[in-house]
């Protein structure tokens, strides 16, 4: 009961920075500075429309380990985080640190699909891998001033805690012996 409330919580945290990190963006031409002018009467309700949701990341109470749900609410805020990252840096340390946090989540689903407990722990140790060299890209990225301290900070906490509960995953996997 309490992991699935620090889950809900971090959930809400990231779901705050994303929101913040869009509402830092200032309009830049004419047509995005005139979005904000007041709509007419009743234009809102004809054209308004269900708000875009993906459910997966929504709630806790999905049949999903605690692990997925934080691997991809983090590779979600990097993808949200990196967006007004400078040109020059786009193609090179921003798109290995957005490339990496997908192949974490391939890696944790893979090991979890593996009933060979060998492969299944190898998957394991590739994700473990790809969260150091996660945390290693995060801060050259600070270096070279594509994200801020306080973005580099919310990463570190995230890949700590995911570590955490890749460990903790890794020893509740026990190989059967047949």
């Amino acid at each position: 009961m309490e992991n699935e409330d620090n889950l809900q919580l971090f959930i809400d945290f990231i779901n705050g920075e994303i929101k913040s990190e869009l509402a830092d963006e200032t309009p830049n031409d004419k047509a995005e500075a005139e979005e904000d002018k007041p709509l007419p009467e009743g234009a809102e309700e004809r054209a308004a429309r269900k708000p875009f949701r993906i459910p997966d990341f929504d709630t806790p109470h999905d049949k999903e380990m605690a692990v997925f749900t934080r691997a991809k609410k983090l590779s979600e805020y990097i993808f949200v985080i990196t967006e007004k990252s400078p040109k020059k840096l786009r193609w090179s340390i921003i798109s290995r640190l957005q490339n990496r946090s997908v192949e974490i989540i391939e890696n944790l689903y893979r090991a979890n699909y593996e009933r060979e407990y060998e492969r299944r722990r190898n998957y394991q140790k590739e994700a473990q891998v790809d969260l150091n060299v996660l945390d290693f890209y995060a801060e050259t990225a600070k270096q070279k001033k594509a994200i801020s301290m306080r973005q580099l900070t919310i990463i570190s906490r995230e890949i700590n805690e995911l570590s955490r509960l890749l460990r903790g995953w890794i020893k509740s996997t026990r190989e059967k012996t047949v």
